[in-house]
């Protein structure tokens, strides 16, 4: 009896082992490489190799997305990139405003192709409804513009100092195999696609699985490796399809970059330099301290630009007598609202409470100041206000808070009152020059950048606080009063296409408002 029970175990055994190795076999053969893409349509790898000439010029190119700050941030990726590969960079233009924000791989490169506007204008203008109008709306085909880099930033500096070359696709949004700054044909094989925030694969053949050593790796794994990986491959769920909603968290070596031989690198996003690495030699090094010093820093090639900014500069005292203060007031009301500071405060009149939905709580948050009450704006103020204080210089915050000296013209002024009108407002300017050049230099003297575009005088109920503390405030609407800002000076720009269904100067206020900024003593964000 205790034989033949023996038997029947050993006999159970035996077919649970073959049972195993039947279902690993199988799932060796049907099984795509862990490692293949989840995309469809743009395959980050090839299997096969074009013969490569070491004579003939190689490119590589970039999506842009997002504000000028991350746009600004993948060009300078792509100069350490290109400085290391010995590559010559395809620049897209820089998108002005209507701006979107990072996208896998796929969705970036359709916005970018939807950016073409001679199509654009043609399905608008016969009323189509296509791809490009839903990504691209008629509506707000004229809110946004693309213009070169060279057009504000010196391109050529860099190019002499590190022997950079660039060439800039200022016609056409065609890419890859259909790259509208080249003239020649490219094949499929010339073009490798790179984006370690959409593929884990890096875009690079070296990643692409080879059956024969995927086959060897599994009979070198332990019994128990095997059954646990075809324990995950049957029993949990594939998620080899879901849509990417964040960027993946992969970096691209340097052996890895430099072993891509294509004839052209497309990559996606390139606004995070920590994604792509490059050697740690002198020339990188002396690189990236004059991108952060030196190089490709503010938009100062467009002569009428540069000038309106100086004009503004003066009327503040000049270079170097005031400070920048930019506040994104929306940004600083939705972080407070999902930490839970303002959230039980009055919106609208009403009280935010706690509720077991979700998406019914962040509908009733508040997004901006518009939203709080009277006294949480006050109470939201006088935070920032706390904040500012602790971010500015010593010396600027002790000035602040002194007495305003009595028998200065800008305490006369201000004994009566906070001046509102633009004549008054002119006279504060003027006094407030003063008594940072003549009396107290410490004494903060500011230039306000704000999201909501409104003049602080004009909302006593959001920026009072900051105005009773610091009341050298002044802002665009001042200078636009005074006529020292106007509404035509891009009017005559050598290089700007001036279109006139297009108000070119809300456009470039983002840009005026860095140049105004590198001309102050100091930002306070």
């Amino acid at each position: 009896m205790i034989r033949i029970q023996r038997f029947l175990y050993y006999i159970l055994i035996l077919v649970f082992f073959v049972f195993i190795t039947i279902s690993l076999l199988t799932h060796l053969k049907t099984n795509p490489s862990s490692t293949e893409s989840k995309d469809t349509s743009f395959k980050p790898a090839t299997t096969t190799k074009k013969p490569s000439d070491s004579h003939e010029e190689k490119y590589l190119s970039w999506f842009p997305h997002s504000d000028f700050p991350e746009q600004q941030e993948s060009f300078r990726n792509a100069l350490r990139l290109a400085l290391e590969t010995k590559r010559t960079i395809i620049a897209p233009m820089l998108r002005i405003n209507k701006i979107y924000p990072w996208m896998p791989f796929e969705e970036l490169a359709k916005r970018y192709e939807a950016q073409e506007k001679s199509t654009l204008k043609k399905a608008c203008d016969t009323n189509q409804d296509t791809w490009q109008t839903a990504l691209e709306p008629c509506e707000t085909m004229n809110d946004w513009i693309e213009i070169p880099w060279s057009s504000i930033m010196d391109l050529e500096i860099i190019k002499r100092e590190y022997g950079i070359r660039i060439i800039e696709r200022t016609h056409g949004h065609g890419w890859g195999v259909h790259e509208s700054a080249l003239d020649e044909k490219i094949e499929a094989e010339d073009v490798a696609i790179v984006d370690v925030m959409t593929f884990k694969e890096n875009g690079t053949d070296w990643e692409h699985a080879d059956p024969a050593e995927e086959a060897l790796k599994v009979a070198r794994q332990s019994t128990a490796s095997r059954f646990t990986n075809w324990i995950q491959s049957h029993f949990t769920p594939d998620n080899s399809n879901d849509k990417l909603t964040q960027p993946l968290k992969f970096v691209l070596s340097v052996d890895r970059l430099h072993a891509i031989d294509a004839k052209i690198i497309q990559f996606g996003a390139l606004n995070s330099a920590a994604r792509y690495e490059t050697t740690q030699n002198e020339i990188q090094q002396d690189l990236r301290k004059a991108l952060m010093k030196t190089r490709f820093i503010v938009p100062n090639q467009m002569s009428q630009l540069t000038a309106q900014s100086s004009k503004i500069t003066d009327a503040l005292g000049g270079r170097f007598q005031y400070s920048t203060l930019i506040l994104n007031l929306s940004k600083l009301v939705a972080m407070d609202a999902r930490a839970g500071t303002i959230q039980n405060l009055a919106v609208d009149g009403n009280r935010v409470t706690n509720k077991n939905n979700d998406e019914a709580q962040d509908a009733s948050m508040p997004s901006s100041m518009e939203d709080l009450s009277e006294n949480s704006r006050r109470d939201l103020m006088e935070a920032v206000v706390l904040e500012i204080f602790g971010d500015i210089p010593i010396n600027q915050a002790v000035s602040a808070a002194m007495p305003i000296q009595p028998s200065s013209k800008l305490a006369t002024l201000l004994n009566s009152g906070l001046p509102t009108t633009s004549h008054d407002r002119r006279q504060l300017l003027e006094a407030c020059v003063d008594y940072h050049r003549n009396v107290e230099e410490r004494y903060p003297v500011y230039y306000l950048i704000n999201d909501m575009q409104v003049a602080p005088e004009t909302r006593p109920d959001i920026f009072g606080p900051l105005l009773q503390m610091f009341p050298c405030i002044f802002s665009k609407a001042d200078m636009v009063k005074w006529g020292i800002q106007t509404d035509h000076y891009l009017m005559g720009q050598p290089g700007l296409n001036i279109d006139k269904n297009i108000q070119y100067e809300p456009l470039f206020q983002p840009l005026l408002d860095i140049l105004i900024a590198q001309k102050g003593k100091c930002i306070t964000m």
